[in-house]
């Protein structure tokens, strides 16, 4: 499918899949059930799938997809008949793949809800201070309760719950915290002591993780 007119505050999520060359039948049959699934689910916009690397033994599929809200993006991500596809082509046919949020569109999607346009650095800076401790947190954590599960498994279950984390609870709270700087009703000073504070909070963070990992 052919990817459509970008829509205003929309939420991409973009996948790679190494698929063995022997199965690649199997793969566009698995891809074709997966996009009739997902063209069902509310708020779908639309879904591009290229290939992006030919390797000896294998290629490397980028499929692209579009929701119009994160949230609606999250149901797909975690809907119980992609999981069930996902996990049956992981056991039999050696499936992997990587999967990562698109946070242009997610900084599209947090700007509609403040009252002005907010510069793309800023909601980056915003992203970074609430993704960041999320993945150092989350990850360690589910080692030790899924210390069977896949990697592939790992990388979905993590991207999901941060993704959660950072779009329902961080993200909303910590913006709150910042409207004036991010909507610019700060004075210069009051500005400089914002980013003080957001470059003191990532030291902060990244000493204490660096502590405990050893370094």
């Amino acid at each position: 499918m052919k990817p459509g007119r970008r829509e205003p505050g929309s939420f991409e999520y973009h996948f790679e899949q190494r698929v063995d060359r022997r199965h690649l039948d199997r793969f566009h049959h698995f891809c074709a059930r997966l996009d009739q699934l997902v063209q069902q689910q509310e708020g779908f916009i639309n879904l591009d799938r290229q290939a992006i690397q030919q390797q000896p033994d294998a290629i490397v599929f980028r499929t692209s997809l579009r929701f119009a809200t994160i949230q609606q993006c999250m149901n797909w991500l975690d809907h119980p008949k992609r999981r069930r596809l996902l996990l049956k082509e992981e056991e039999e046919a050696g499936f992997h793949f990587q999967g990562k949020a698109n946070w242009m569109g997610y900084g599209r999607w947090l700007s509609q809800r403040i009252r002005r346009a907010v510069p793309t650095w800023k909601v980056n800076l915003m992203v970074l201070l609430t993704l960041y401790p999320s993945a150092m947190l989350l990850s360690p954590v589910l080692r030790r309760l899924l210390p069977d599960a896949s990697a592939a498994t790992l990388m979905l279950v993590s991207n999901t719950l941060c993704v959660a984390a950072t779009s329902w609870l961080l993200v909303p709270g910590i913006s709150r915290v910042y409207r004036r700087w991010l909507e610019g009703d700060s004075t210069a000073l009051q500005s400089w002591g914002y980013l003080a504070s957001l470059a003191g909070l990532l030291t902060l963070l990244w000493w204490g993780f660096s502590s405990v990992g050893g370094g």
